[in-house]
């Protein structure tokens, strides 16, 4: 009977170490044979969506190439489209406090429609209003240290720029 203990307890101690040996298994080696072709193919996946990646890149660069390709003649038609719509005017806060709104309409319109409602001072911006035919328009602001500005029948086609200054 002593025997047939031993020989349960070489069992025991066998099939224990075989388990504790599944519990730690270490990971496949990736230099050896045959892991290869598994690691081949997640970077197959990679270098596909790099070359993906690398085609829409290509084709960005080629739409910028063709646009600039294309005669001076029709680039311009792209910007008189623009001007059609609108005057883009510069507006520059040279004041030493922010903007709080400011207000670009025809020469005597009573309407004061806001075409910027803050700018902080030392900054700058464009803004977009109509072409009228004669190009005067009132300008108003108003500063956050409660001073107000107008002035009135200033010609922007002209000059597009309108500086704010203390």
């Amino acid at each position: 009977m002593r025997k047939m203990l031993g020989g349960a307890w070489v069992a025991a101690v066998l099939l224990a170490a075989g388990v504790a040996q599944a519990q730690t298994a270490t990971p496949p080696d990736p230099l050896a044979p045959g892991a290869a072709a598994e690691s081949a193919k997640p970077e197959k996946a990679d270098k596909a969506g790099a070359e993906e990646v690398d085609k829409e890149k290509v084709d960005a660069e080629k739409a910028d190439a063709e646009k600039a390709a294309r005669p001076a003649h029709e680039r311009a038609r792209h910007y008189r489209h623009h001007e059609a719509e609108g005057l883009a005017i510069s507006v520059h806060n040279e004041r030493s406090v922010g903007l709080m709104q400011l207000s670009v309409v025809p020469a005597g319109d009573p309407d004061h429609k806001k075409v910027l409602s803050a700018l902080a001072f030392g900054r700058k911006a464009v803004v977009h209003v109509k072409h009228t035919k004669d190009c005067l328009y009132d300008i108003r602001a108003h500063f956050a240290d409660g001073a107000d500005t107008e002035q009135l029948g200033v010609d922007l086609c002209k000059d597009k720029t309108i500086n704010l200054t203390d």
